[in-house]
């Protein structure tokens, strides 16, 4: 039985190593479950959870759906801003993105418009691609060298043009937004900085964190997406995102 003793020495080396893995897998398992966020049923993170400021400025979305008398040959779409209902959406950069959402093909102009409450003329006014399908576009400002300033609640606005001449014709959707670099504690740095999504809802910053999650929404299937639209009335817009995310 000379030739079993290097047999016998790697079986034995074999189960001591079987049961160093077998003791460590608790500790390895403890290890993965503690990122930042915990992990929800499924493998998904949780969704996150909006946060509106404590005290929000006076504003908020107003719906944009046809109120012409025009007779069309097919259904007009619907346009949602991606904002909060009953409240000014507060940014933490100058030069946010802001989205909005379409129920179908758009075949009018389409107009993109910031105002604010003490100029009479609007800060912008321009035209834009006329959106191809349904679903959610994005409007960044830098690309149109627009710069917000602190403490201003600003309304945008998208339109889409069925009668130049008649505007009350036209179909125009609505919000509010306010940039303050300091607000929940993230600031600039924060909300540029590849700050999650959980955190910019909880720190109040809807557009950015609204902004993070279309960004990442191939990812997660859009999951953070629909949660945040869900949360403030976009049904029409959150079953779109769910339904993407299939």
């Amino acid at each position: 039985m000379r030739g079993a003793g290097p047999a016998v020495a790697a079986v034995v080396l074999l189960v001591a190593a079987i049961a160093v893995v077998v003791a460590l897998a608790p500790a390895l398992a403890l290890a993965q479950n503690a990122g930042p966020e915990a992990a929800a049923p499924g493998g998904g993170q949780s969704p996150p959870i909006y946060k509106p400021p404590l005290r929000g400025a006076p504003g908020g979305r107003v719906g944009g759906a046809s109120r012409s008398a025009v007779r069309l040959t097919a259904p007009l779409p619907r346009v949602e801003l991606l904002a909060p209902a009953d409240h000014t959406g507060l940014t933490a950069s100058a030069t946010p993105t802001l989205y909005f959402f379409v129920s179908r093909p758009v075949a009018v102009p389409a107009q993109f418009t910031i105002s604010a409450p003490s100029q009479p003329a609007p800060v912008l006014e321009v035209a834009i691609p006329s959106p191809p399908a349904a679903g959610f576009y994005p409007l960044r400002l830098a690309d149109y060298r627009v710069r917000l300033q602190p403490g201003i609640a600003y309304t945008w606005s998208v339109s889409l043009v069925l009668d130049p001449n008649a505007w009350s014709r036209n179909i125009v959707a609505s919000a509010t937004i306010l940039y303050d670099p300091q607000a929940g504690g993230l600031g600039a740095g924060g909300a540029a900085g590849g700050a999650g999504v959980a955190a910019l809802a909880g720190a109040g910053l809807w557009y950015d964190a609204v902004a993070a999650a279309a960004q990442g929404q191939n990812l997660d299937r859009h999951a953070a997406l629909d949660a945040l639209t869900r949360e403030v009335g976009l049904d029409r817009a959150a079953r779109f995102a769910a339904g993407a995310g299939e």
